[in-house]
């Protein structure tokens, strides 16, 4: 074999490889995968500082929790009950804001969690806004003092 079929096997390798991991995936980036099966600050918290609970028009429902000291977010949790998308979401929203000041947080929306997660299948992009109404609903509860 000339060298030049040589590397035409290999891009046909590659292409074959990259097809099978598309059918696999389903189309999900590696992040919202490892997100998705090994969420990020999943669970409830005692005494928020600030909450939110929304079910989105799919069905599914998320919670959000937020302790604040200093204008910043020290802790961050959310819960759902939808599937791997919605938590891959999840997980992204808590940890982009984590760590921040509340009005860097603002900023977190459906587009930056999608680009956060590298994107996502169009019929699952709602899950990443989802994920940003409910974060900042929570911000919202936790600004005008309303205790859960």
């Amino acid at each position: 074999m000339s060298g030049t079929d040589l590397k035409d096997e290999e891009k046909i390798k590659q292409e074959m490889i990259e097809f099978l991991m598309e059918k696999i995936t389903g189309g999900l980036s590696e992040k919202v995968i490892d997100y998705g099966n090994s969420p990020r600050n999943c669970g409830t918290m005692a005494k928020p500082d600030g909450y939110a609970k929304i079910k989105g028009p799919c069905g599914d429902t998320m919670e959000m929790f937020l302790k604040v000291q200093n204008d910043k977010i020290v802790d961050i949790a959310y819960t759902t009950d939808g599937c791997m998308t919605s938590h891959a979401a999840g997980s992204a929203a808590t940890v982009m804001a984590k760590g921040k000041k509340v009005r860097e947080c603002i900023g977190i929306n459906q587009s930056s969690i999608l680009e956060h997660l590298g994107g996502m299948p169009k019929d699952s992009e709602h899950c990443a806004l989802l994920a940003a109404n409910t974060f900042h609903k929570a911000l919202q509860n936790y600004a005008t003092g309303k205790k859960r």
